[in-house]
């Protein structure tokens, strides 16, 4: 089987500075007669660098969201002005509550969607909440979501926060519950694997609950070996202590390859290059992986 992972934008320049790159992250997935875009990225460049790099974006299968911050999910309006509706557009449950960060001065920042679930309903997009721990899109692509959180080193971030959704309920708008500020623990959150011939190859947004709780709920939920991983992995805001434990997880594990990017942090990504030698890959905009490798 061979697939084609493209990495459409990423924090990181590509190595001959032609591309556009932000805080953000999105994936094109191509191979065995399907296509999917996961993430579209903060603000819609990711579709320049479609266009320069040759990949075609009309006919996709499914855009996928990993999760619901604004620098994942970003782009979607300009990918439809482009190519119109797509075909199907895949969320987590939970995937439409109204996200926030805490600030140290404790004034919370909106990091959430530039849509919500009616406008999508206006424009006619299919939206399908993705309720079960997995899902099975055919040709070797499943989705999985609902993460168990079994490495006590990973662990809950407490600054990030929610609203539920606004369903504009009673003459005023919105019902006083929805204002409340809850704990996000992202059980929203998915990544992609993608079933090959040396194993799984999983493909992350950001990693909110955690890269090896991700990683090892996915081998034990399918019986399979992970051979290789990339995307975000949210260790920017990781003590040593973290990422010692993260790196030996990816050692035990027996990856092939780690290509990590987005929101992994400069000074880790030194570390996990150090550590993992010929298994790290460092996954810039427009990067290309072919697999087999």
């Amino acid at each position: 089987m061979h697939w084609k992972l493209t990495t459409l934008i990423e924090n990181h320049p590509d190595q001959e500075d032609r591309l556009l790159c932000e805080h953000g992250l999105s994936v094109l997935i191509e191979g065995e007669g399907i296509r999917v875009l996961m993430d579209t990225g903060q603000s819609g460049a990711f579709y320049e660098n479609a266009v320069n790099l040759g990949a075609n974006l009309s006919d996709l299968d499914y855009v996928i969201f990993s999760h619901a911050h604004y620098d994942h999910t970003g782009g979607l309006l300009r990918l439809v002005r482009e190519i119109g509706k797509p075909r199907q557009v895949l969320v987590g449950n939970g995937f439409f509550k109204i996200c926030y960060h805490e600030k140290s001065d404790g004034r919370m920042k909106f990091i959430g969607n530039s849509f919500d679930r009616r406008m999508l309903q206006e424009l006619g997009i299919p939206v399908k909440e993705v309720q079960e721990d997995m899902m099975d899109l055919g040709n070797g692509l499943c989705i999985h979501r609902n993460f168990l959180r079994n490495a006590d080193f990973e662990t809950w971030n407490p600054t990030f926060f929610y609203q539920e959704e606004d369903q504009s309920c009673g003459p005023f708008g919105r019902c006083m519950d929805s204002l409340t500020y809850k704990p996000d623990r992202f059980t929203d959150e998915m990544a992609i694997s993608i079933d090959t011939d040396r194993g799984l190859f999983v493909v992350a947004g950001c990693s909110h609950p955690g890269i090896i709780n991700i990683l090892t709920t996915i081998e034990q939920r399918t019986g399979k070996h992970i051979c290789g991983l990339i995307g975000g992995t949210h260790l920017m805001e990781a003590d040593e202590k973290r990422v010692r434990k993260t790196i030996e997880c990816f050692k035990k594990m027996n990856l092939d390859l780690v290509g990590v990017s987005h929101c992994t942090g400069e000074k880790n990504i030194e570390i996990l290059r150090k550590e993992l030698g010929d298994r790290f890959l460092y996954n810039c905009t427009g990067n290309i992986i072919e697999i087999p490798y």
